[in-house]
């Protein structure tokens, strides 16, 4: 009390002698310079494996910080997300907490990107699985499936979620969509036309981070776009030079509310959103 009264009245004044950490400098320039309240940046390590493990216990730790009473998780399935898994911690107290999924997954096949069961067991939470394949033949088929009971009320609890933890996918040949069969390159060389630089729970969107249908919309069961920008909190967990794009395309169209990245990604975002803004 005696400090603040003299700082108050000038007798003490308080200087930071030394310079601030990196990753705080930039968080500061990411929240400022774009719509985030909050940036959560980790040093980049030597290797991208190295970055991407740090980052996901950095996304960890934010999840961690933030269970409460009747919050509602959202879980996206992406390779940077399941980063994340060997990190959730089970909290001393016991809390009511929901984990669902935001997308469906691979019938038939083990996701590996798919963590929502384990963030649900960590936490002792009830889980909303979505038990469908996120792409699917026709929208016939879609339709169909849109019919089971079990599947609506899923789509339709999953809209009542707090807090979302997502990836984001870039726009290449090896994108993981491509490695796990769901698209082909001639689908992507087709977005690649079309504008688009990233992708959300399988919602594409251009440079601005607009919304852009693809071939493909009527046969996606995940959150529409309208739904995704309806989150009251949507975290995204991406990092890398090949995500540069994707990400900054989000920060542009305020896909986001938290990122979570590296250093080296941070820096790169920040040019970009400069270059952009100077013309």
């Amino acid at each position: 009390r005696l400090l603040q009264k003299a700082r108050r009245e000038g007798v003490v004044e308080f200087r930071i002698t030394r310079p601030l950490p990196a990753e705080f400098e930039l968080q500061q320039k990411l929240c400022a310079a774009t719509k985030l309240k909050e940036a959560v940046i980790v040093q980049a390590r030597r290797t991208l494996d190295e970055t991407l493990e740090a980052v996901g216990k950095a996304a960890a730790d934010h999840l961690n910080r933030h269970v409460r009473n009747g919050l509602r998780i959202g879980m996206g399935w992406s390779t940077t997300v399941s980063r994340m898994a060997p990190y959730i911690q089970t909290p001393k107290k016991r809390y009511s907490v929901t984990v669902s999924e935001l997308a469906g997954t691979m019938i038939g096949e083990t996701n590996p990107y798919t963590i929502s069961w384990l963030v649900a067991q960590r936490l002792d939470a009830r889980l909303e699985t979505l038990p469908v394949p996120v792409l699917v033949a026709n929208d016939e088929t879609r339709q169909a499936l849109l019919q089971e009971p079990r599947v609506r009320q899923s789509l339709e609890d999953v809209k009542r979620c707090d807090i979302a933890y997502v990836g984001l996918g870039n726009i290449a040949a090896d994108t993981t969509l491509v490695r796990i069969g769901l698209l082909s390159p001639a689908d992507i060389r087709h977005l690649e036309e079309q504008g688009v630089v990233g992708e959300i729970l399988m919602r594409y969107y251009d440079e601005q981070g607009r919304h852009v249908p693809s071939p493909w919309e009527s046969r996606i069961i995940s959150l529409d776009w309208e739904t995704i920008r309806r989150i009251p909190h949507v975290v995204v967990i991406a990092a890398g030079e090949h995500k540069i794009k994707a990400i900054t395309a989000a920060l542009r169209g305020g896909l986001c509310h938290t990122l979570v990245t590296d250093t080296d990604t941070a820096q790169a975002v920040l040019e970009q959103l400069g270059k952009k803004q100077g013309g």
